[in-house]
């Protein structure tokens, strides 16, 4: 049977709304999907370990279990260490803002006598940007100690679907493969692999980037004395794992919280040398060891973060960059879809050009 071939405003219709579909599904099941992807990242990261305790003559379910654990080890390691400087830090709020204030109030008035620009024209923006850092802070940890219930079973269902996607993983590639016709079945298993070959180098990757930057970035702010220096410098890290708008949301929140512990001078010391640790990460770190294993253009990069923003909040813009590389993997296995991957990557050199300079040094 031949293939049905449909007009330009056909297909154009019959694509808008697949994407409006796939939207409105992603929109109401998140409560299930966010979980799962980052259970699936989870699972791919610590599949090297799981296949290793089951080289070691470990059952397959107490190999997935034990890798578990030792992931759940290193995450409370981490929060052990963040709970003694979050818990000063959420004493010391009402203080932070009151001092914030003061310092707005000062610089105010500096503004006021080197550029002769009347406070109540400063007012109104000054005390909306103090508010709208420091002074909703309060209410914000109130939400979010309100909300423990909830990030708690989110937690321990991503732990729970980790755990089965590796004991199960070779039956959901069982089904995979007997979804689809038995001549895609090579194209499938390529996919499959390149998936969970690349998203294993970019996760892991990343997580060592991560670990670096934060003790590049608590040991300069130690070496600065600024306060809450492991916990700025952590979270500085964490946010940095967000391309392109993670550093400067970063930036932003050191400095204010900088301001408010300390002189203008101390913040703007923060701002400079987290500038200075991001170049050095984008430059070098990132290059090296995370590398061009997500070959996504920056453009798509960029506005993929707003679109997960927009989408799932702040998770998706943690999820946008490996969603987005999964999907270019599977455009690139479909031929009818292989356009959206040329969208999606970078621009490659033409090998003609690379060929005429050889010629021309010669």
């Amino acid at each position: 049977m031949n293939d049905l071939k449909l007009p330009f405003y056909a297909k154009l219709a019959f694509t808008l709304l697949s994407l409006v579909l796939i939207v409105t599904i992603a929109r109401t099941g998140s409560e299930i999907i966010i979980p799962l992807l980052f259970a699936l990242l989870i699972s791919i990261m610590l599949l090297p370990i799981a296949s290793l305790l089951e080289r070691w003559r470990f059952p397959r379910g107490l190999a997935a279990f034990t890798s578990l654990l030792l992931f759940i080890i290193f995450l409370m390691i981490i929060i052990m260490v963040l709970t003694k400087q979050m818990q000063a830090f959420i004493s010391d709020l009402p203080q932070l803002e009151s001092k914030l204030m003061d310092t707005v109030s000062s610089l105010q008035n500096w503004v006021n006598v080197q550029f002769h620009i009347d406070s109540s024209t400063q007012m109104t923006y000054l005390e909306k940007l103090a508010m709208g850092t420091l002074g909703t802070a309060t209410s914000f940890v109130s939400s979010t100690l309100l909300s423990v219930s909830s990030l708690i079973i989110f937690v321990v269902f991503v732990l729970l679907y980790t755990f089965f996607i590796m004991l199960y993983r070779r039956l959901l590639v069982k089904f995979l493969v007997a979804l689809f016709a038995e001549k895609h079945k090579e194209t499938l298993l390529g996919a499959v692999e390149r998936t969970r070959s690349i998203i294993k180098s970019y996760v892991g990757g990343l997580m060592i980037e991560m670990v670096i930057v934060a003790v590049l970035n608590c040991t300069v702010f130690a070496i600065l004395g600024i306060k809450y220096a492991v916990l700025l410098g952590m979270m500085a890290a964490i946010f940095n794992i967000i391309p392109y708008i993670g550093i400067f949301t970063a930036l932003v929140l050191c400095m204010v919280v900088t301001l408010a512990t300390s002189t203008p001078i101390a913040s703007l010391q923060v701002g400079i040398a987290l500038f200075l640790i991001h170049l050095v990460d984008s430059n070098v770190l990132f290059p090296s060891i995370v590398g061009r294993q997500v070959k996504i253009n920056p453009l798509v990069t960029i506005i993929s973060v707003i679109l997960g923003n927009m989408l799932w909040g702040v998770p998706g813009m943690f999820l946008a960059i490996p969603v987005i590389a999964i999907v270019k993997i599977l455009c690139e296995s479909v031929d009818n879809l292989h356009p959206w991957a040329i969208l999606l990557g970078e621009e490659e050199k033409p090998k003609k050009l690379k060929l005429t300079r050889k010629i021309l040094k010669k």
